[in-house]
């Protein structure tokens, strides 16, 4: 069988072999083993190209017949090498083995390009991000009330993991949310307005909190490697507000 896709992850697997995870358009994210070629020219698959390949087997784990690269040798760097270490964490710690996802595909194939390009970075993950939600069947709704209501641009909403957005409206609360966002950014957010700084610091915050529950718990140790920064904006209970 042949697939097109892109190397996420390589690690030694015997003396002649390697173990590479792919990311197909075929059949999604894909782990196989791979022989290398005479000792004279042992290269290993490299990341962030697109690879023609051929592969055989039934079980979870192909035997990789073949790899042939579509494009032109390339490399990321810096923070740009960083965020798509952290993407490449992620697909491997979320996505199921063997599952077609081309909207996957089609979005790592578009992040790719854009690092290549010079895009700036915290758009690109917050938009990767936002639609890897969405193609795991966990999208955040930030453009109606947990209860389909419509939002109203200047009313402040609490959000909660599992009840989504609710009108707040200075009450005590027995639990408290993950963020406060006036609805005029939360609707901001729900169009993509990823060039908004506070559309991008609710992302952040939001995001990470998403993540670390479909991660149940598991570290994401690529994050190290991306600027630290923390919130210094306003808080309320101890929690981030994000105002128009």
């Amino acid at each position: 069988m042949r697939a097109n896709g892109y190397v996420i992850h390589t690690r030694p697997f015997q003396d002649n072999k390697v173990l590479v995870d792919l990311l197909t358009e075929e059949q999604g994210l894909m782990r196989g083993v791979w022989r290398l070629p005479k000792k004279e020219a042992r290269v290993l698959p490299g990341p962030f190209l697109r690879y023609e390949l051929e592969y055989v087997g039934r079980s979870d784990l192909k035997t990789i017949k073949s790899l042939e690269s579509l494009s032109a040798p390339s490399s990321l760097e810096g923070l740009n090498l960083y965020a798509a270490l952290y993407v490449h964490e992620l697909l491997e710690k979320l996505l199921p083995t063997n599952l077609p996802l081309p909207d996957v595909y089609a979005l790592y194939q578009w992040l790719i390009e854009n690092l290549h390009a010079g895009a700036p970075i915290a758009p690109l993950l917050r938009r990767f991000e936002v639609g890897l939600f969405a193609d795991l069947g966990s999208s955040i709704s930030m453009g109606v009330t947990g209860r389909g209501e419509p939002l109203d641009a200047k009313q402040m909403y609490q959000f909660h993991g599992q009840f989504g957005l609710r009108p707040y409206h200075g009450e005590i609360l027995k639990q408290a949310p993950i963020l406060f966002v006036e609805g005029q950014v939360a609707l901001q957010y729900h169009v993509g307005a990823w060039r908004n700084k506070q559309v991008l610091s609710l992302a952040k915050v939001l995001h990470r909190h998403w993540l670390d529950g479909l991660l149940n718990g598991k570290p994401v140790v690529s994050r190290e490697l991306l600027p630290a920064t923390s919130f210094n904006g306003e808080l309320h209970l101890g929690v981030p507000v994000f105002r128009a």
